[in-house]
């Protein structure tokens, strides 16, 4: 008998596009549980894509890599919302007064996706470049729309980026709080963005870096 050679065949057209979006979407299911990234290992992804671990490098060289693309479309699906709902507004305020709206909004509708971008405990990636982390097109989003409202509200003692991560994190921590501690008597969410981008706006206290 001759000796038979056992190869792997080859995807038909189009299979390899179709398993690597496979991957993609069960990376973005497990991250919407996962307490931190290194829960969405291959071995895991594979098994929630019905695949077999060998197949994983056949579309990507590694999990980061993978996590990269995942977290890139997120981002990208949520800057879209943000950029829609600022499109036409009427100022610079009422544009900022939107965006958090929308974020506020995108949050709300999407929590297994905002989890999955806010909320799992990430790695240090000091080989990578701050510039290419997924969520800086939508950082830089931000800072482009609080630069122009603290022009706009006579604000010229800030430096944007500090201004920009500083109500990053208080929007955030309405989201977060209204969701955990739904017992809580909240005043109405329009009324705390309000609250909170008046505030932000009229901050007695600079927001320049300390010299």
């Amino acid at each position: 008998m001759s000796e038979q050679r056992l190869t792997r065949a080859r995807n038909r057209r189009g299979e390899g596009t179709k398993l690597r979006s496979e991957l993609i979407e069960a990376a973005r299911r497990l991250l919407t549980t996962a307490e931190h990234e290194s829960e969405v290992s291959i071995r895991a992804v594979t098994r929630a894509a019905g695949t077999a671990p060998q197949s994983f490098y056949l579309q990507f060289a590694n999990i980061e890599e993978l996590l990269q693309e995942v977290y890139a479309l997120e981002f990208q699906l949520q800057r879209e919302a943000l950029l829609a709902a600022t499109a036409d507004a009427s100022d610079p305020i009422a544009a900022l007064r939107a965006l958090c709206r929308a974020y506020y909004d995108y949050a709300q509708q999407y929590p297994g996706r905002y989890r999955a971008m806010t909320a799992v405990r990430g790695r240090a990636h000091d080989a990578l470049d701050p510039a290419q982390f997924p969520g800086m097109p939508i950082f830089a989003l931000t800072v482009t729309a609080v630069d122009a409202a603290l022009a706009a509200a006579g604000r010229h003692d800030t430096n944007p980026h500090t201004a920009t991560a500083s109500l990053w994190a208080w929007l955030h921590g309405i989201i977060v709080l209204r969701a955990d501690r739904p017992a809580f008597p909240w005043p109405p969410a329009d009324d705390m963005l309000d609250g909170m981008i008046a505030h932000f706006l009229a901050a007695p206290y600079p927001l320049l870096p300390s010299q």
